[in-house]
């Protein structure tokens, strides 16, 4: 009888263990296939940032010539009226736009003159950081669960700038062509030094010689 029992015991613990580790592996894949769904796609993101909300945010730039007189006028009442920032730092972005002749070509910059006589520098060569992200003022670090994302977000829009905006721009752009530009600035609110910024391209057109 005894033995009857413990086979009865041993049978039932045999069928309990299967029972729970078919439970417990139907869990772990759940939760990998949970986790596999929620794997952030930061160049998909960055790719509809670009070449769609870039483009239809258009009207929403600053007049890159406007820029430059308010911040000859108040340059504190034009950092509250037209930068865009994650943190309350010292560094700000600006969604400019604006036309230009080509007036010098080299590794670094396309250089423009503006018709009110504006001396713009396109960079073509070193496009990191976070202008071209934080510039328009289209994305915001609490949309992001962790700023692994948020910076992944960055690299990933200086990639498809560096490929889709700048390269085919790199090989048709002359001397004598009027070039329409949308982009981002980055300036010091201690120091906005307007006489050497830089515009981060997010569009590029050449209209004309």
């Amino acid at each position: 009888m005894l033995q009857k029992t413990i086979k009865y015991f041993l049978i039932l613990l045999f069928f309990g263990l299967l029972l729970y580790n078919a439970v417990y592996f139907k869990k772990i894949s759940e939760m990998q296939v949970s986790k596999i769904e929620t794997v952030f796609d930061a160049k998909a993101y960055a790719k509809t940032y670009l070449l769609e909300k870039i483009p239809a945010a258009k009207k929403e730039a600053v007049a890159v010539s406007d820029l430059l007189s308010a911040m000859k006028t108040d340059s504190k009442k034009a950092f509250t009226n037209f930068s865009h920032f994650q943190n309350e730092g010292d560094t700000k972005y600006f969604f400019v736009k604006g036309e230009g002749k080509v007036t010098a070509i080299d590794e670094e910059f396309v250089t423009l003159k503006t018709a009110s006589g504006e001396e713009i520098k396109l960079a073509i060569q070193y496009i990191f950081g976070n202008t071209s992200r934080d510039c328009s003022g289209l994305i915001s670090i609490d949309d992001f669960s962790n700023t692994m994302d948020l910076n992944n977000v960055s690299e990933e829009i200086n990639k498809l700038i560096k490929a889709e905006i700048v390269a085919p721009f790199k090989a048709k752009v002359q001397e004598g062509n009027t070039v329409s530009f949308l982009g981002g600035i980055e300036l010091s609110q201690s120091n906005p030094k307007t006489d050497k910024m830089e515009i981060v391209p997010l569009q590029l057109e050449i209209n004309s010689k």
